[in-house]
């Protein structure tokens, strides 16, 4: 028996909160991502890139709902995981890079945005 804070048990929950986020029904994903978060640091370590794919997915949906400052921390958050664990030219982080700054650029976050185009030489 897995349990509840399985891997694989989160790995579905998160699945799960990826369908409902598809659907559109991003106040039934939102706890689903959370607890599929809070299960993989616990289990897997901050670093690891279930987790961080997690907080990707988090981020997304929370900038979708509106709710655009979590979304921009978290985003932030996973970039830094990515660059830390797979360095700053893997296509991961480059990606992550990118997504980060055009959130940015819709945000007024432009000073911040220049750096990490520089940085990502993007």
């Amino acid at each position: 028996q897995l349990g509840a804070s399985h891997p694989s048990t989160l790995g579905s929950v998160h699945n799960l909160a990826s369908l409902l986020y598809a659907q559109g029904k991003l106040d039934e994903a939102l706890p689903l991502y959370m607890r599929a978060l809070q299960g993989y640091e616990e289990q897997l370590g901050a670093s690891h890139p279930d987790t961080l794919g997690s907080v990707y997915n988090l981020a997304g949906c929370l900038q979708k709902a509106g709710r655009v400052e979590e979304a921009t921390s978290l985003f932030r958050r996973e970039l830094e995981g990515c660059a830390a664990s797979l360095g700053d030219e893997d296509k991961g982080t480059i990606f992550s890079a990118r997504n980060l700054v055009l959130l940015l650029d819709q945000t007024e976050g432009t000073e911040e945005a220049r750096q990490l185009r520089a940085r990502f030489r993007l």
